[in-house]
């Protein structure tokens, strides 16, 4: 095989891989927004507040606390090769379960101090003991990722994502109270510390010695992307807050069913990239840039296919939307969804993580840091004037120039023109197909009624007149099709390409 016919043939199987990996994601992001409509309508809106309030305190310290270690290991993991890979997963696993200690002490012991409310309290005190094992299961579905074996990493992930949507979402429906809820939601945790034992422990291969692990190296790698984790967090998370500190729970409710990002982004942007971590990090070692770029550029390609006729989509059809999935109670949801939506075509990848392939971290937090800031400064101003649309303008703003922050790191970096940074001709034509495309939901929004035949109709519109532009203008590649129907079928979990990536 020449070299140009192994490199394609790299590059795809790399897509086969990535792409079975980013569908797992988004599955498991359609059972999170499939939970979020259980629970507006399983619990009153007071419960669903306080619910809301502490499942935020879950998700801020399960993202900040571990310290970046879980996303170390994409990068030092396919450096270091075997035999040290299994021992960097199994220590960073460790290393997670003794940070895990005093963030559950501190919510078991100063749960009365936190709340008076005795009902929260208790949710508290499971809240830290859920921690315990959610901490070193973290780095299961890491190192899977790290080491390219994607059909592992898509198991566990919809195992983790089924698993979880259950002990929340059965309990709710058969009218459990929130301590019981939060009882079975603290049985995922243990399913995922017994994954990870027995995966680093009887079906991983390699060495466990701690000779191939420098906790100072993974510590001085992810403590930076940690910091900028943080303050990331807050910042997507600062106008919730924010209007949590403003408004009544019932108010706090509805914003935060509103202001939610759909799946695509966290589930196919950012996971497309982030699976693409370990690839982007071994071609920049070799000093392919050319071959950097069309890894980087070419999933950016094909996300902004998808995403911009799903923009379109819900930017029209958002009122339905709201009130099919959380009832007419929730519609005035709408609102602050709109706002979030124009966070869709700016997330076209996670600019974060190219930066980590090229061995940067500290730009990531400099970066995450100016966008908190804006974000703080005009969340309350911006609610003032604009109602619960304010905080998610503030959230759009901080974020645009966050990106241009990274972008920027990114060119000095590879050494190129703005020009090239993004493929800005591709994404451009793509938007303006999908925004054509989109026009006649207007017509379909006055002319059909009912929210869910609004909706089915306006999708079947959208997607034929898509996919007839799209072949036309070039937007939509002979193979992307293929490649769809090839995601949906879960061709990847027997699939060659995929098996070789795991054999590796």
């Amino acid at each position: 095989m020449t070299a140009p016919d192994a490199a394609l043939a790299e590059r795809k199987e790399v897509a086969a891989g990535a792409g079975l990996a980013s569908f797992g994601l988004l599955v498991s992001g359609i059972f999170n927004l499939l939970l979020l409509t259980v629970l507006t309508r399983a619990l009153s809106k007071a419960d669903f507040g306080l619910f809301s309030l502490v499942y935020l305190i879950q998700d801020t310290t399960s993202a900040l606390l571990p310290l970046g270690l879980p996303a170390a290991l994409a990068y030092f993991v396919p450096r270091r090769g075997d035999p040290g890979a299994r021992a960097l997963g199994f220590w960073t696993g460790g290393l997670l379960f003794l940070l895990a200690i005093p963030a559950a002490l501190i919510l078991v012991v100063a749960a009365p101090l936190i709340s008076s409310d005795p009902q929260s309290g208790v949710i508290l005190r499971l809240l830290g003991l859920y921690i315990l094992g959610d901490f070193p299961g973290q780095a299961l579905p890491a190192y899977l990722l790290a080491r390219r074996s994607y059909r592992a990493f898509f198991i566990v992930t919809l195992a983790f994502a089924i698993s979880r949507f259950a002990s929340l979402a059965i309990p709710a429906a058969l009218g459990a109270s929130l301590t019981t809820i939060m009882g079975w939601f603290l049985l995922v945790a243990g399913l995922r510390l017994l994954m990870f034992l027995w995966y680093f422990l009887f079906a991983a291969e390699g060495s466990l010695s701690r000779k191939h692990v420098s906790a100072r190296e993974l510590l001085a790698y992810g403590f930076p992307l940690s910091l900028s984790t943080l303050v990331g967090k807050l910042n997507v998370q600062a106008d919730k807050y924010g209007v949590a500190l403003a408004a009544s729970k019932e108010v706090l409710a509805v914003y935060t069913v509103g202001a939610v990002e759909l799946p695509l982004v966290s589930s196919l942007a950012y996971s497309v990239t982030n699976t693409l971590v370990p690839t982007l990090t071994l071609t920049h070692a070799k000093g392919d840039r050319d071959g950097f770029l069309r890894y980087w550029h070419g999933s950016v390609e094909k996300i902004a296919t998808i995403m911009m006729p799903v923009f379109f989509y819900f930017l029209i059809l958002a009122e339905p939307a709201m009130r099919l999935l959380f009832s007419a109670e929730f519609a005035a949801a709408a609102v602050p969804f709109r706002v979030y939506l124009f966070l869709l075509p700016l997330r076209l990848c996670s600019y974060g993580s190219v930066l980590r392939a090229l061995g940067e971290t500290k730009p990531i937090l400099t970066s995450s840091l100016v966008a908190l800031a804006i974000n703080a400064v005009l969340i309350f101003p911006l609610y003032h004037l604009m109602g619960i649309a304010g905080p998610a303008l503030a959230s759009d703003l901080a974020l645009f120039v966050n990106i241009v922050l990274l972008l920027g790191r990114i060119r000095v970096h590879l050494n190129l023109d703005w020009s090239r940074v993004l493929p800005f001709k591709h994404l451009l034509r793509t938007t303006l197909v999908a925004g054509l495309a989109a026009l006649p939901l207007i017509a379909v929004l006055r002319i059909v009624k009912g929210d869910l035949l609004q909706l089915l109709v306006g999708l079947a519109v959208l997607t034929l007149i898509y996919l007839i532009l799209g072949r036309r203008t070039h937007v939509i590649a002979k193979g992307d099709l293929h490649y769809l129907v090839g995601l949906a079928t879960l061709r990847g979990l027997w699939d060659r390409r995929a098996a070789r990536s795991d054999a590796r």
